[in-house]
């Protein structure tokens, strides 16, 4: 029997939200555990990045799927300054249009999701 990866993901994600209801009632709370991991492994499964810092994360991404930032700028259609300035500005100062751009260019989309 075969189980596609949208059916392992959807598994995991309700075996994730019964462990989480699980928490408050037993005192171990080994169910912590147990959930943290389950969404962990959806997480990656899905593919998801997330992180506070958007250079870095882009710069995650390029390294992930081995782009360049001269094979960015191209499908940017930017010059390399601007990468490099968006790259390097400092923790937290990236527009978030430059942000949306760079992962669209890189094949990727922005997800807003309440933790």
């Amino acid at each position: 029997m075969s189980v596609s990866l949208a059916e392992s993901i959807s598994q995991l994600e309700s075996l994730a939200e019964y462990c989480g209801s699980m928490i408050n009632n037993d005192e171990k709370n080994i169910w912590i555990f147990y959930e943290d991991a389950l969404w962990y492994a959806v997480k990656k499964l899905k593919g998801e990045l997330s992180g506070s810092n958007a250079a870095e994360v882009i710069r995650y991404i390029m390294d992930k799927e081995d782009v360049k930032p001269k094979e960015l700028v191209e499908r940017m259609g930017c010059t390399r300054q601007n990468i490099s300035q968006m790259l390097n500005r400092g923790k937290g100062d990236m527009r978030y249009r430059s942000f949306y751009e760079m992962t669209k260019a890189l094949g990727y989309e922005i997800v807003i999701r309440k933790i």
